[in-house]
């Protein structure tokens, strides 16, 4: 039984790290990528990152694209996020009292 619960968990975490990719398959013949966050067009073998920290490997056949910066998706209360797209980081700090530790929890990245 306890075998059973540690590979259930262990199913969780792989499906939460992986939650922050995505694959995009291409039609044959296709000679660049289009980023769906900006219609922006990329050749094949490029590689970019986008506005929204989205990291985009542009290949024969897909186009594979990662979050770079991870959310958050758990946090202490009265604490907030500050994400910053121009460096691709975020912040987790209490607004009031700053020497208050924040916890949190993030996917991806």
């Amino acid at each position: 039984m306890a075998s059973l619960a540690l590979v259930l968990v262990f199913c969780a975490f792989v499906s939460l790290s992986e939650s922050a990719c995505f694959l995009k398959q291409l039609n044959p013949g296709t000679s660049q990528c289009v980023d769906d966050y900006d219609d922006s067009k990329h050749l094949m073998g490029s590689t970019w990152t986008n506005s929204k920290c989205i990291r985009c490997t542009c290949s024969p056949g897909e186009m594979k694209c990662c979050n770079v910066m991870g959310r958050v998706s758990s946090i202490t209360e009265g604490c907030v996020v500050k994400y910053d797209y121009k460096t691709c980081t975020f912040d987790v700090f209490h607004p009031e009292d700053p020497t208050i530790k924040c916890a949190f929890g993030t996917v991806g990245k």
